[in-house]
């Protein structure tokens, strides 16, 4: 009896993520594995209205996942991912069809190598990729010494947490230029649902410093508003190595850019 439960409700959830509409005993009916009568779904329902598993919105309507219920779901189905389309083309497609808003930033070592005093004046600090050069102070140059062996997204952090501001803008437009960011209309109306949270965060969010601050995995409040969803997961994008964070609804199908692997 569980496991036909479980199924009843995962089925309503896959046929709410495709209509966007409450679903009926009838109409779940069509959905099911095995047979069984529209009453038998109605006694279900009820169970599962009463354990906050499904809501009815209007007496006569049918039924819909509960945000907890979306939770487990996404944790259940959204583990191990990649792509279902590798071309940026067609993930940029996706994600403005899904109303998804994405940001990729490419994997690459970028570590730093050496500080270098220049004269009595300036300091290089020189990474394997770039060079960024910040006026000469001896406890700095001690620091920074400190910090050889360091990625720039780690350098970049420590900067902005001991107010190194000027260093830490410096990364900051060196990291605009690599970062894509797909579809950001998608998370404007995710600051328009909840303008505090938008105040708040939608800066980080659209800069893309918030891709580096995330592990890999899925993300719902309080890092989002209530009702939103992040996947942040490693893939690869036309032969390149990227970190890609994924922001939308609960409700939106994340499995028409992602399937299980």
């Amino acid at each position: 009896m569980k496991r036909k439960y479980e199924t009843i409700l995962e089925t309503v959830v896959k046929t709410f993520l495709q209509t966007h509409e409450p679903v009926g005993s009838e109409m779940l009916k069509e959905k099911l594995p095995f047979e069984i009568a529209p009453a038998t779904i109605r006694y279900y329902f009820n169970q599962m209205v009463g354990r906050g598993d499904l809501t009815q919105l209007h007496k006569s309507s049918g039924r819909i996942p509960t945000e907890s219920t979306m939770k487990r779901y996404w944790r259940k189905h959204l583990r191990e991912l990649e792509l279902l389309n590798d071309a940026m083309e067609e993930v940029a497609r996706l994600s403005e069809k899904e109303d998804l808003f994405m940001l990729l930033k490419p994997v690459r070592s970028n570590r730093l190598e050496a500080v270098e005093k220049v004269g009595s004046r300036y300091l290089i600090l020189v990474f394997e990729l770039d060079e960024y050069i910040v006026k000469y102070q001896s406890q700095l140059e001690s620091f920074l010494g400190d910090l050889v062996g360091y990625e720039l997204e780690e350098v970049k952090k420590i900067a902005k947490d001991v107010g190194m501001m000027s260093l830490y803008y410096k990364m900051r437009a060196k990291n605009d230029e690599e970062i894509t960011s797909l579809n950001p209309e998608a998370l404007i109306r995710v600051a328009g649902g909840d303008s505090g949270w938008g105040k708040r965060n939608i800066r980080a969010f659209l800069d893309g410093d918030i891709i580096e601050e995330l592990g890999k995995g899925l993300y719902f409040d309080p890092l989002l508003p209530k009702g939103f969803m992040a996947l942040r997961i490693d893939t690869v994008i036309e032969d390149k190595e990227m970190k890609l964070l994924c922001i939308g609804a609960i409700d939106r199908d994340f499995t028409k850019i992602f399937k299980e692997v």
